[in-house]
């Protein structure tokens, strides 16, 4: 039997009216959420960061942490499947998001999915290691490691080993607490 998908498409129109998010039921607005991603994942336009970033910032008070990590990863299985291109997508969940466990799982979907994307494995962990040496102080950049020493790979431990001396301690700190130590 053939599986009934509904058509979304009208959330697209939406996803620019911030005015009308609270219209939106929570699956709607997770929808949206996720299409709003891919297509930035696609186009790579960066005038949709705006807009994509204050949606993930309203997704953050409606959601929880466990809804957020399910629409990573279908959003992570999408562009698997669909468009590998498309990993840029993941960057709210890396740029935006609070909660330590969420960046780590989408630094290490964006790692994993720059293999496939680019060809080479360290592509998208040089993006995030460049992440993280912009931001050596803030606590987000602990769980950019985390997840990029998950992946327990010698060529992205070596990324991450310069970085030792020049984190901040709150990040060292959530390191230590994560029983890493650079």
């Amino acid at each position: 039997m053939a599986e009934n998908k509904k058509d979304y498409s009208y959330l697209d129109k939406l996803a620019v009216q911030p005015e009308k998010w609270n219209e939106l039921n929570k699956n709607e607005f997770q929808v949206m959420t996720f299409r709003t991603c891919f297509l930035y994942g696609e186009s790579q336009n960066k005038k949709m960061i705006p807009v994509l970033f204050q949606m993930y910032e309203y997704l953050k008070v409606n959601t929880d942490s466990t809804d957020r990590v399910k629409i990573l990863t279908a959003l992570s299985a999408s562009i698997r499947k669909n468009k590998p291109k498309a990993i840029m997508a993941l960057f709210p969940f890396i740029q935006v998001e609070e909660e330590g466990d969420v960046i780590r799982a989408a630094s290490q979907f964006f790692v994993n999915l720059s293999v496939i994307s680019n060809k080479e494995f360290g592509s998208g962990a040089k993006i995030l290691i460049e992440l993280v040496k912009d931001a050596l102080l803030d606590r987000k950049s602990a769980y950019i490691l985390l997840g990029l020493l998950d992946i327990n790979n010698e060529k992205v431990d070596k990324l991450v080993s310069p970085l030792k001396s020049i984190i901040g301690n709150e990040v060292k700190s959530i390191l230590h607490n994560n029983g890493i130590t650079l």
